[in-house]
C-alpha cells in the first residue's frame, strides 16, 4: 500500500513543521513578552515597596503625633491637679473667713483644709 510507505514521511514533515512552530513560539514569547511582563513586575514590585515606605512614614508621623498628644495630656493633667489644689486651699481660707465672720469662731488652716476635702469627698 503506497499510503504506508509515505506515512514516515508525512509524519517527520509534521513533527519539523512542529518543532519549527513551537521554536518560533519559544522565542516570540522570551524576547517580544518577557520583557515586557518583567517590566511590568518589576515596576509593580517598586510601586508595592513605594507604598510600604510611605505607610511607614505615615505610621512613624503618626506615632510622633499621638507620643506629642499624649505628652500635652499629661501636661494638662498636672496643670488641672495643681489648679485643683489650689482651689482646695482657696475653699479652705474662703471657708475659714465664712465661719469666723458668721459664727465668730477662729478655725485652724489644717481642720478648714480636712473639711473642704471631706465635702469635696462626699460630692
Amino acid at each position: 500500500m503506497p499510503q504506508l510507505t509515505q506515512l514516515p514521511l508525512v509524519a517527520y514533515s509534521q513533527f519539523f513543521w512542529l518543532l519549527l512552530v513551537l521554536a518560533l513560539i519559544y522565542f516570540g514569547i522570551g524576547r517580544a513578552m518577557l520583557p515586557k511582563i518583567q517590566s511590568t513586575v518589576d515596576a509593580r514590585d517598586k510601586r508595592i515597596a513605594d507604598d510600604l515606605a510611605a505607610a511607614q512614614a505615615a505610621r512613624t508621623g503618626a506615632d510622633e503625633t499621638e507620643a506629642a498628644y499624649r505628652a500635652r495630656i499629661d501636661e494638662s493633667r498636672a496643670e488641672a491637679l495643681k489648679v485643683a489644689a489650689d482651689i482646695e486651699q482657696v475653699a479652705a481660707d474662703a471657708a475659714r473667713d465664712m465661719v469666723q465672720r458668721l459664727a465668730g469662731l477662729s478655725v485652724d488652716a489644717d481642720e478648714a483644709g480636712k473639711a473642704v476635702k471631706a465635702a469635696m469627698a462626699h460630692g
